[in-house]
């Protein structure tokens, strides 16, 4: 029985065995299943959390590790625990949908991690005492070595909001490292903003979110706009719902689409950054 799929059965066991439900109960953590994250790789940890390395500066897309969200999406798999995301300097924030911003998750990150969001990300936060930086598509942050810049995403940005725009309010992020630049899509509709994404920044890897928002044909059309980059798909293997149910056929129509730059990735598995040859996957 593989790690994952184990990881979740015992999960769904003590999920069935009375535990009371909510954000506020931190949901078991696995140290196998999240080992220290590789140095200079993309790692996944589940729907649309990724943690990236650039030469031990630590970056984190959208964690979400609370037991459920939205009341009825049920964690299927542990959560990481504190010692593998202690190194974290970044989380970037996409927008504000609870399963992308879950304040509880935050509070137990370094409290100098510095936190990107775009407005109605931080607005819902500062709320609740959580300061982030806003973001506007174009802004850039410089790290050692590299810089993260906000783009734009089509896709709704408050907390509930329903109605798609590319105004800002949703983001995705450019993540340029000495040895690739890698896009994180965030969630997002198609929408011109990809050609103009791929014609800036040229990216070598693509983080997508291939969901109900973004699956095949749509998705395949984004990556030929965005210049055919290695696509690592994301947004499932966490919690319950659609992109459960629906995400491998997702994900395999667009492996048949586009061949070998498809890399679909396992929770826990990482994606090395380049050095001097090709990208390669550690399983």
């Amino acid at each position: 029985m593989g790690a994952v799929r184990q990881a979740a059965l015992v999960a769904v066991v003590v999920a069935t065995a009375g535990c009371a439900a909510g954000s506020q109960i931190r949901p078991m953590t696995d140290s196998t299943l999240y080992p220290e994250p590789q140095e200079n790789a993309i790692t996944f940890w589940g729907h649309a959390c990724t943690y990236i390395d650039v030469e031990g500066f630590g970056i984190v897309t959208d964690p979400v590790f609370s037991r459920r969200y939205a009341t009825i999406r049920k964690r299927l798999i542990p959560a990481p625990p504190p010692s593998s995301y202690d190194q974290t300097r970044v989380v970037l924030l996409s927008h504000a949908h609870q399963d992308h911003l879950d304040p509880a998750t935050l509070e137990r990150f370094p409290s100098d991690a510095m936190i990107l969001a775009p407005e109605p990300a931080a607005r819902y936060l500062r709320k609740r005492g959580i300061h982030a930086r806003i973001m506007k598509p174009g802004m850039e942050v410089p790290f050692a070595g590299g810089s993260i810049i906000a783009v734009a995403s089509h896709h709704p940005g408050g907390r509930l909001s329903l109605k798609a725009r590319a105004d800002g309010g949703a983001l995705g992020y450019v993540i340029q490292t000495p040895s690739a630049t890698v896009y994180y899509s965030g969630d997002t509709e198609y929408f011109p903003g990809f050609s103009t994404i791929g014609y800036r920044y040229d990216p070598d890897i693509a983080i997508m979110n291939i969901n109900a928002h973004l699956r095949f044909p749509e998705a395949a059309i984004a990556v030929a706009d965005l210049g055919m980059p290695i696509v690592l798909p994301i947004h499932w293997g966490a919690y319950n719902g659609k992109s459960v149910r629906h995400g491998p056929r997702w994900r395999e129509e667009l492996s048949e689409a586009l061949g070998p730059i498809v890399v679909p990735l396992e929770v826990g598995e990482a994606y090395a950054l380049p050095a001097t040859g090709a990208v390669t996957v550690e399983r």
